[in-house]
């Protein structure tokens, strides 16, 4: 990239391609060329990414270049609305009155079938947001938090991005000030980065050609969640860079995500993974990827021990009998069951609506986040006793510390309530406690541990909902279908012992042999055993039955195809690429179907594995 001329650009990098590597050495040749430039303009260059995590990781890698700024998007987006304080308080109130327009639509086309429960919870959102609007003169300043109150001035996740997607799309000054302070801007994981953010920052480049660098890192392949743009054409004049090399599968692995591929946008990668030699020669290296179609009965443990002894003896490696195997799976009954979460599983999974069931995968879900970033960590801090880390928690999400709410005098009282507060959360959360979701949040709410989601706050002010049978009916016939999908599984949700939590999150931080399907990009392992199974999963996004071909598409998959929309095919096609191209050196798939003999010809049939790598239960005999 030449100091005269920044030109914007797509990458798309297959799995086990590099993708991260490249990404820094970009960074890395950006400061090089520009950073005396850079540096005299007091600019900086932005990567922004999906997660902390990854954002941490990048980070790292670079050093801690004080002329690189690493965030989320949404700290990103943030950082840069927020000095438009002014500007966020017409906002916000815009999106009030928008929000008190949704309500009284809803409200006055209520059929005969709609339940007394929905309609006082929207009575009270009504009077929520009709204070909100009253009060947001008096609001001194706008923070952004985990959930929106508009009252305390907190600014959620999602409006953080609204606001600052709006201000891109109607305000050429705020483009101008952003190239102005990063004129350059690469986005990590651009496949999973939302439409909105995408057309936003494209807009910044359109109006500033050639003083502003535009870079999107990403595989349109490895997309899984339903809010990632996807795909991202690259513009007139940009340039178009395709990573083809895969460095981390070995070649039999490689040869099944190729064919996985085929059928989506026949990406071909070459290479594989290289190894040395005891000799010193540098060579191929083939590993094994098999795959076993299993009964779906209720001996899926058993049978999944016996195809880890089969492989073990097979490729005399006793790793696979009982070492590390890195089990992947959706979010699974099987885990939930051994790892002790099993009732919040289903009732964030069981006639949940699909964004809760979908939130669930990785812990976004906004019943959970209360759990995920305060109540866990601060528990585990508290009883630690790492006081210097529960104070750097409640000092990031406590109400009650925040600048406009500390009191002139009496901040050790209060600190002294906060420490009470945590202990005594701690008590609620710590593991065999019988303490249920309701009381924590109650608690949390009760002594300003942390802001609750107004959503949150709504079911609470609801109190314990009254048992009575027909509850399945009137959720069936209610006019509101996802909305009274959504009463049910909070209500069940806030029923569950808290301490299912820690179980929890040991299997979304990957703490356990089990991992999500959905939670391992770029992640990568020696042992990888994929197992799929839709009669345990009970998501309705993916469906292995349907993608191997074993049950046909519904009238609704039909729809979306005739409309250019995807299928569940797609989807779990793309998440099964995902889970395959983990593997280092072997790969095993386990496809637990109700008609085995069905589904092996089906198999057989997509030419995914070598015939000769397919087995059923006949060779665990």
């Amino acid at each position: 990239m030449s100091p005269e001329e920044r030109r914007s650009f797509v990458m798309v990098a297959g799995a086990g391609s590099g993708k991260t590597t490249s990404l820094i050495k970009a960074l890395s040749a950006v400061i090089d060329l520009h950073g005396p430039s850079l540096e005299s303009r007091r600019q900086r260059v932005a990567c922004i990414t999906y997660t902390e995590i990854a954002a941490q990781e990048i980070w790292a890698d670079v050093g801690n270049n004080p002329r690189i700024h690493v965030s989320t998007i949404h700290s990103f987006m943030w950082m840069l609305v927020r000095p438009f304080q002014g500007d966020i308080r017409k906002w916000v109130a815009s999106r009030i009155e928008e929000k008190l327009g949704e309500l009284d639509e809803k409200i006055s086309g209520y059929g005969p079938r709609v339940q007394q429960r929905t309609k006082d919870k929207d009575q009270r959102d009504v009077a929520r947001y009709q204070q909100s609007l009253e009060r947001i003169d008096q609001v001194q300043s706008f923070t952004y938090g985990t959930g929106s109150d508009y009252t305390k001035g907190i600014l959620g996740h999602d409006d953080v991005l609204r606001c600052a997607t709006q201000f891109l799309d109607e305000r050429p000054l705020f483009r101008t000030l952003l190239a102005q302070q990063f004129p350059f801007v690469f986005v990590d994981e651009s496949q999973d980065t939302t439409g909105s953010v995408v057309s936003g920052l494209k807009r910044v480049a359109a109006q500033l050609q050639g003083k502003f660098c535009l870079g999107f890192f990403g595989d349109p392949m490895q997309r899984i969640y339903m809010t990632g743009a996807g795909r991202v054409e690259a513009e007139e004049g940009w340039a178009t860079i395709t990573k083809e090399e895969n460095f981390r599968c070995p070649t039999s692995v490689l040869s099944v995500a190729n064919a996985i591929r085929s059928n989506d946008d026949g990406l071909v990668q070459t290479r594989g993974r290289i190894i040395t030699t005891p000799a010193g020669e540098e060579v191929s290296f083939a590993g094994t990827a098999r795959m076993f179609i299993l009964p779906a009965d209720d001996q899926r443990d058993e049978n999944i021990a016996k195809v880890r002894a089969w492989v073990a003896d097979r490729n005399a490696d006793e790793a696979w009998r009982d070492g590390p195997v890195k089990l992947l799976v959706i979010v699974h009954r099987m885990a939930a069951r051994r790892l002790g979460f099993d009732n919040l599983y289903v009732a964030m999974n069981s006639k949940a609506p699909g964004a809760l069931k979908d939130g669930f995968l990785d812990a976004t879900a906004w019943p959970l986040r209360p759990f995920m970033q305060m109540a866990l960590p601060l528990s585990d801090a508290t009883i630690e006793g790492r006081e210097f880390d529960a104070m750097i928690l409640l000092r990031k999400f406590s109400p009650k510390l925040a600048t406009e709410n500390l009191p002139r005098k009496g901040i050790p009282a209060t600190l002294a309530d906060l420490r009470n507060a945590a202990e005594e959360l701690a008590k609620l959360m710590q593991p065999g406690s019988e303490a249920t979701t309701r009381a924590v949040l109650e608690h949390m709410r009760d002594t300003g541990l942390f802001a609750l989601d107004p959503r949150v706050l709504s079911y609470l002010d609801a109190g314990v909902p009254p048992t009575h049978e027909g509850d399945d009916d009137e959720v069936a016939r209610n006019d509101d279908k996802d909305e009274a999908l959504e009463m049910s599984a909070i209500d069940a949700f806030l029923a569950c012992k808290a301490s299912e939590f820690w179980g929890y999150k040991e299997y979304v931080e990957e703490l356990s042999p089990f991992s999500t399907q959905q939670g391992i990009k770029g992640a990568e392992f020696d042992r990888v055993l994929v197992i799929a199974d839709d009669a345990e999963s009970s998501h309705f996004q993916f469906s292995y039955d349907k993608y191997f071909g074993v049950k046909a598409l519904s009238d609704n998959d039909r729809k979306n195809l005739d409309e250019g929309g995807e299928t569940q095919v797609e989807r779990t096609r793309r998440l099964f690429y995902v889970c395959c191209t983990r593997a280092m050196k072997d790969l095993v798939v386990v496809f637990f179907a109700d008609d085995v003999g069905a589904a092996e010809q089906a198999v057989r049939a997509m030419d995914l594995f070598p015939t000769e790598e397919i087995f059923t239960q006949a060779a665990l005999r």
